[in-house]
């Protein structure tokens, strides 16, 4: 009976974690749970503003992709002479990583495995609520 109610305690848990509520489980618990061949991520993003929580997989196997670079770069502005600052982050051993409260504005991400590697442009960051970003890393070609 008590794993059954840890299964649903961790059901409600991502429940709240898709729709931005992220306050389930103190973040000292561990970040990442398997149940049943489902991956339940917990709440790494409480008592934040905002916070992006991404999941890097490789595109062929959807395999978790550990230690792979994410990089951050807020998209130039016109009107600013300041120099961006960019958020580095590594995937954990389910391919998980989160960035929390970063300054308000869009950014471009890359995500390197090895020889795979992906850029894209346009994400906003600062915004209130999480935001969940699945990546898929192609292999190289």
């Amino acid at each position: 009976m008590d794993r059954w109610r840890k299964a649903v305690a961790r059901t409600l848990m991502l429940g709240a974690v898709l729709l931005g509520g992220c306050r389930v489980m103190p973040p000292s618990q561990p970040p990442v749970h398997s149940l049943g061949g489902v991956t339940i991520v917990s709440a790494r993003c409480a008592e934040v503003r905002s916070c992006l929580l991404g999941r890097v997989v490789a595109a062929e196997t959807s395999a978790p992709l550990a230690r792979a670079a994410v990089f951050l770069v807020p998209e130039p502005h016109a009107d600013s002479d300041d120099t961006p600052t960019q958020i580095v982050r590594m995937t954990d051993e389910q391919g998980v990583f989160t960035v929390a409260d970063a300054p308000a504005g869009h950014y471009s991400v890359s995500v390197y495995k090895d020889a795979r590697k992906i850029t894209a442009a346009g994400l906003e960051l600062g915004t209130p609520g999480t935001q969940m970003v699945p990546i898929r890393l192609a292999p190289p070609s």
